[in-house]
């Protein structure tokens, strides 16, 4: 800020507040200099919504305790804190072969980031989604001739998927009761065979008929 801002900046706390005024002149000058030797780095209005006065409005209106030029100057360091985290360094528009040319500009936007002169150039975020032709990709199911040849490969869910053919409710939807199987996974019973480790668990090429009779009451729920 200049000194002229500064003293502006004074004034209006002083409407707001008559105890930050002083009457007496000298006082007067010599909390001008503090404080223009304080904000001198600290910008009156920039971008991003800062502005000194609301600074001090905000002080007064909250704080029992008379404002001072630090209440200014720690909320514009937490402020420009926000502006350089959230800038990316966009390429500047010189040669990128002249190497300092280049360092010299993308110092130059960070000074303009830093002083409150720029708005940070962040990274834009994908938040549409995909294209509507990617997007078909992905949801394309597979062909019923790659998913023949494929089912001895992944007996598990070409079962679920002659399950889903047949109308029937899909078992693996829901958890087991009777072996813990979380919702996805395959039904398991302990593994017998000799030298295994006490235990362990193997996989069951079927469900337990419990939970196929779970996943027919939570089907005829949800369609309650």
């Amino acid at each position: 800020m200049t000194p002229e801002e500064v003293a502006a900046l004074l004034a209006y706390a002083g409407e707001l507040d008559p105890r930050t005024a002083n009457t007496d002149e000298e006082e007067a000058r010599a909390q001008l200099r503090r404080w223009c030797e304080l904000l001198q780095d600290v910008p009156a209005v920039a971008v991003e919504g800062w502005d000194a006065a609301a600074v001090v409005r905000r002080h007064i209106a909250s704080s029992p305790w008379p404002i001072i030029a630090a209440d200014v100057t720690r909320p514009w360091a937490a402020h420009r804190r926000a502006l350089l985290a959230r800038h990316t360094d966009p390429r500047p528009a010189v040669d990128p072969d002249d190497d300092r040319a280049y360092r010299d500009a993308i110092r130059a936007q960070r000074a303009a980031v830093a002083t409150g002169q720029a708005a940070p150039n962040s990274t834009r975020q994908l938040t549409g989604g995909p294209a509507a032709s990617v997007a078909a990709r992905l949801g394309r199911v597979l062909p019923a001739a790659a998913a023949e040849q494929l089912a001895a490969y992944r007996p598990m869910r070409a079962a679920r998927e002659a399950e889903a053919a047949a109308g029937r409710p899909d078992a693996l939807a829901v958890a087991c009761d009777w072996c813990h199987a979380p919702a996805g996974e395959p039904c398991r019973r302990r593994t017998l065979a000799p030298g295994a480790q006490a235990g362990t668990w193997s996989r069951r090429r079927t469900v337990h008929p419990t939970r196929t009779d779970k996943a027919a009451a939570r089907r005829q729920e949800s369609a309650a």
